[in-house]
């Protein structure tokens, strides 16, 4: 196996839910890059990421390949500047900023910790991942196939004030390829995403596409045009 298979292979499967995917998946989104390998030669690449912890195998029924927490971070770490096709999830607590003067910044920090853990938790189980955290807010991906609205509902179940009711979220969520390098995300796409979100009301999803019934065209601030927006309550 070489090394630059090795790579493309690791980055073919960074979107795979854990679940995984067959070897002719692998093989299908390796020829959208222009890469051909035998079938016999991908299987023994697949099989040595194994034999590294990059690379789980389910035998169960057929072979299916999906990364490793090791071999995400290792694909993260090869990919830099390439773009990635996931669907963005950025997500904010309501009434952050007013619950910090009244509660202090101990409690804001357990808040903040608690939406972390809660979409750390969460998207693991749907096949992604927290980008990043940004105090009382988070940027994260999931594949793009996934609905995001069942992973949110779960994130901010998780989330409890001190009296025991449950945070609201605003939240965007957008289908797209943003620039993956050394395991952040960034580009036009995050800035659109992160514009939904801004304009989410209280226990909202805006999602720019996937929605039910009929999208309405929206104003974002930084974008010169209207975007097309699905609204979805948070359940």
């Amino acid at each position: 196996m070489t090394a630059g298979l090795s790579t493309e292979v690791l980055l073919a499967l960074l979107d795979v839910a854990e679940v995984g995917v067959g070897g002719a998946e692998v093989q299908r989104r390796l020829q959208q890059h222009g890469i051909e390998p035998r079938a016999d030669v991908l299987l023994a690449a697949l099989l040595r990421l194994e034999a590294s912890s990059l690379v789980s195998v389910d035998r169960n029924g057929g072979l299916c390949f999906a990364l490793t927490a090791d071999g995400r971070e290792r694909a993260y770490e090869l990919g830099g500047g390439q773009p990635v096709h996931v669907q963005l999830l950025m997500a904010d607590l309501v009434g952050f900023t007013e619950f910090t003067s009244v509660a202090g910044d101990a409690a804001a920090r357990a808040a903040a910790g608690a939406l972390h853990q809660s979409a750390s938790d969460a998207l693991r189980r749907a096949g992604g991942e927290v980008v990043k955290s940004m105090g009382d807010g988070l940027l994260a991906w999931l594949p793009p196939s996934n609905d995001p609205g069942p992973v949110l509902a779960e994130v901010a179940g998780g989330c409890e004030r001190p009296s025991g009711e449950r945070w609201r979220l605003h939240a965007g969520s957008h289908v797209g390829h943003p620039i993956r390098h050394r395991g952040d995300l960034f580009g036009h796409d995050v800035n659109l995403v992160a514009r939904l979100c801004e304009a989410a009301g209280p226990g909202e999803l805006l999602r720019s596409s996937g929605g039910r019934g009929s999208p309405e065209r929206l104003d974002l601030r930084g974008f010169d045009e209207p975007v097309e927006v699905w609204r979805e309550v948070i359940a």
